[in-house]
């Protein structure tokens, strides 16, 4: 739709030319849209340069291969490319518990809020109570708009993402984690999709950890259950691309397009050596 001319009638029907009736308010939440938008990808840039602190080289070593499946460790993580190096930080930064405890996202909200401006403090606070890692059925969608359906839950959220659907199809299943911007929800990162024909025993395989994890936590929900395994999500893609015949890590892949190695993940390990 274009957009509407100053001196064009008001879209509200009001017989006033726009200038005289909407415009001002909507300019205004147009900026403050911006504000927030702005404020959501400084604190993605942020918690990477948190995450680098050489106080999280430990646990970042110890997590690679809890998440790779063993693909990936502290001697090979710098041929991670930097789709798969975003993934694992996301997770490292949202759902991988550390050793006193907390999560990432915890102590830099606890740590960095005082130094955050109004709209980066409001992105920090919602963000450290987003849920895990899941997987969403791409149910529909109509060009950055996604119908997205919780695999587990069934519930149905619409989502924005700029690159549309990208190369999922409907019945495919995102990999991602939602979170809250400027009133709508966003992928925290770059996203993976596991194709229909490889979703094949996965909600199995969920439904059997979470039987043995509730069994020793019966008062857990959800959600923690779902932080503490929704690196079995990542294990079963690599086990079907395997399957599949495909390199399951990029690092495998004697044709991918990228030969440079990931910032992120040198800069994380180099504190090792």
């Amino acid at each position: 739709m274009s957009k509407l001319g100053r001196n064009e009638p008001c879209h509200c029907g009001s017989g006033k030319k726009y200038k005289k009736c909407h415009m001002k308010e909507e300019q205004a939440a147009e900026k403050e849209r911006s504000l927030v938008q702005r404020a959501a990808n400084y604190i993605r840039r942020d918690l990477l340069k948190f995450g680098r602190d050489e106080r999280f080289a430990e646990a970042f070593a110890s997590a690679l291969p809890l998440y790779w499946d063993n693909y990936y460790d502290h001697d090979n993580a710098e041929q991670m490319s930097q789709p798969e190096a975003l993934r694992f930080f996301d997770w490292f930064v949202f759902d991988h518990t550390l050793e006193s405890g907390e999560r990432l996202i915890e102590l830099y909200a606890d740590e960095r809020m005082e130094d955050l401006s109004t709209h980066q403090q409001k992105i920090a606070a919602d963000w450290r109570e987003v849920g895990a890692g899941n997987l969403y059925e791409l149910a529909a969608y109509e060009g950055q708009m996604l119908q997205l359906c919780d695999y587990f839950t069934d519930e149905v959220v619409e989502v924005y993402e700029s690159g549309g659907r990208g190369n999922v199809a409907l019945g495919d299943l995102i990999l991602t984690r939602l979170v809250p911007v400027a009133g709508h929800l966003e992928f925290s990162t770059t996203s993976a999709y596991l194709p229909a024909d490889e979703i094949s025993d996965i909600k199995e395989k969920i439904e059997v950890a979470k039987g043995v994890y509730l069994a020793e936590n019966p008062d857990a929900s959800h959600t923690q259950f779902l932080r503490l395994h929704s690196h079995l999500f990542v294990h079963h893609a690599l086990a079907e691309a395997k399957k599949q015949g495909r390199p399951p890590v990029a690092r495998l892949d004697a044709n991918r397009a990228d030969t440079k190695t990931q910032k992120i993940a040198r800069s994380m390990t180099r504190f090792k050596r």
